[in-house]
């Protein structure tokens, strides 16, 4: 009976183990949080600078009556014929984001960034306060490289990451809330 209980003692703490540990790639994944004395925390997140893309033929889907660069900047168009000149039914849409695209932390914490831009040759980018305020002026980014920028967020409300080349849909949010 008594190595009964302990096998099950053991078998829980190795899924206890198993968890804590898959929880704790899953966080490093995404980011790292260091508390400070004061109460805030420094944030790292990683960040990924993409577009997606998607293609089907005309034989199975119209292509859109209204061209999607006409929506937005985000977005990225194709013609039938255009993408393949071997398959002249062939469209694609593409749109630029940035992944993850919303992260939540309180006033006072310091978020420090570190992107990858994936695809696009260009993106020119910068940090809006709630206010509208740069705390982060406009720099260029290109395509195969990694940038780190951070800032301080002072107010409660969104901050935006904001590429103007592939604006509103490359943008990412962070929500402050009052600590």
């Amino acid at each position: 009976m008594e190595r009964k209980i302990v096998r099950m003692a053991s078998k829980r703490l190795s899924l206890l183990v198993l968890g804590a540990a898959t929880l704790l790639a899953a966080s490093l994944s995404t980011g790292v949080s260091l508390a400070q004395a004061d109460g805030s925390v420094t944030h790292t997140i990683f960040v990924t600078g993409m577009e997606v893309k998607g293609a089907t033929t005309a034989d199975e889907l119209t292509s859109p009556s209204v061209n999607p660069k006409d929506l937005s900047k985000g977005y990225g168009f194709k013609a039938p014929g255009e993408v393949d000149k071997k398959k002249p039914q062939k469209w694609q849409v593409a749109s630029y984001m940035f992944t993850p695209s919303f992260v939540t932390v309180h006033q006072g914490d310091t978020v420090k960034l570190t992107v990858f831009i994936v695809n696009g040759n260009k993106h020119e980018v910068y940090v809006t306060a709630p206010d509208g305020k740069r705390v982060v002026p406009a720099r260029e980014w290109n395509r195969g490289r990694e940038y780190k920028i951070q800032f301080v967020a002072k107010k409660a409300g969104s901050y935006q990451l904001i590429c103007s080349e592939h604006a509103p849909t490359m943008t990412m949010t962070f929500l402050v809330l009052p600590r």
